[in-house]
């Protein structure tokens, strides 16, 4: 049986968004380091069980979405399996997924940093990871004296439900969607109605599924997660379990790694329109390497009117608020791709590696190096 030289590694995952898909060419990047495993990908469904009996894998990846409660107990007993996602609280699976606390947390923080007053959430009523983002949502937003409407949707809801709730919400509204699907449907929705995007509502999503967040009109901003990561902790943690190491604990969970602004949050961020022309040049020409001398050029005031502007709006000068850019960005480049630091500088606009180095070392106190150590150690 030559089939037994192989250790039979069952997916069993859609791969419908890319979410999905990301996870399973995190997989991918890890089997394909090994010349022992068999992969297979199966759809979940009714014949899960049955493709279980037959082809008798010796390790599973999964995700509990489209499978009956059998199934997902009998997984559970297996010794070699792990789950896709955050763990339903009752099942307690050994499961690599993402920091949903963390994910609600960011949309809160990127939410008030942009002085919005008014705030709302959409989930998914039988979602556990929706669940937690709105937890963390509320819970964020709490600490800082404010609140928010939520709306919880299931395959009854109909349009018309969620257009009266969305008209009803208090404007300006910074509504955080429970991901970019969801998204696309409410900008689908507001423009129908004439509802203002993000004039009225702002929109941001989670997943950055490029193709979703620029099908929508105007494009969604959407928090940034390591989905291809999953894939790869999940498959290490798999060959360690197939290969007889066993690991204390039976959680990973992956913090977001940035948030990618578009035109669906882009709303003017001061009361002071020449600050917010600023603040967007800044943005978009980031990578280029934009200075103040640029800015200057661009919005045609002096230098002391817009340190003045800056130091009233901001509390920083324009110059600390280019470098907290550049910081910024670096600090979501380390954590979802794996590119080396000259290239992570120059996306960041630094002319090389060792100017973002003392940057970042500047407004962190740690090197860009020791920060992505900590970051996949904490994860």
């Amino acid at each position: 049986m030559e089939i037994d030289r192989f250790k039979r590694v069952a997916v069993i995952l859609e791969g419908r968004v890319e979410y999905e898909r990301n996870v399973l060419r995190g997989i991918r990047d890890f089997a394909s380091s090994r010349n022992d495993w068999l992969l297979r990908l199966e759809m979940p469904g009714k014949g899960t069980g049955k493709f279980l009996d037959n082809w008798k894998p010796n390790g599973v990846l999964f995700q509990s979405a489209g499978l009956q409660s059998g199934i997902m107990s009998r997984l559970k007993r297996m010794g070699n399996s792990i789950h896709l996602s955050e763990s339903p609280p009752r099942l307690h699976l050994r499961s690599v997924g993402l920091d949903n606390g963390m994910i609600g947390k960011s949309a809160a923080e990127y939410f008030c940093d942009r002085r919005f007053e008014h705030f709302a959430f959409v989930g998914a009523e039988v979602s556990g990871f929706s669940k937690t983002r709105e937890a963390a949502f509320r819970e964020s937003l709490g600490e800082m004296g404010l609140s928010c409407e939520a709306f919880r949707m299931d395959s009854n809801i109909s349009e018309s439900a969620v257009l009266a709730w969305l008209e009803a919400l208090p404007k300006p509204c910074a509504l955080f969607s429970v991901h970019d699907e969801c998204s696309l449907y409410l900008t689908t929705i507001c423009r129908s109605a004439g509802i203002r995007i993000p004039e009225d509502i702002a929109i941001l999503g989670v997943d950055d599924d490029q193709l979703i967040c620029e099908l929508a009109w105007p494009q969604l901003s959407s928090i940034s997660v390591p989905s291809r990561r999953v894939g790869q902790e999940a498959a290490r943690w798999l060959e360690d379990m197939m290969s007889g190491k066993r690991r204390q604990r039976k959680l990973l969970l992956l913090p977001p790694s940035g948030i990618v602004t578009r035109q669906s949050t882009e709303v003017n961020q001061t009361e002071d329109e020449l600050v917010n022309r600023a603040l967007r040049f800044m943005q978009i020409h980031l990578s280029r390497g934009v200075n103040v001398d640029d800015v200057l050029r661009e919005v045609g005031v002096s230098r002391r009117l817009l340190e003045r502007k800056f130091s009233h709006h901001r509390a920083r000068s324009p110059l600390a608020e280019i470098q907290r850019l550049r910081v910024d960005e670096a600090k979501r480049l380390l954590l979802e791709t794996r590119k080396p630091l000259h290239e992570i500088a120059s996306l960041c606009g630094c002319s090389d590696a060792s100017r973002l180095v003392t940057l970042f070392k500047k407004l962190t106190g740690v090197t860009p190096g020791q920060y992505r150590k900590a970051k996949a150690a904490r994860s």
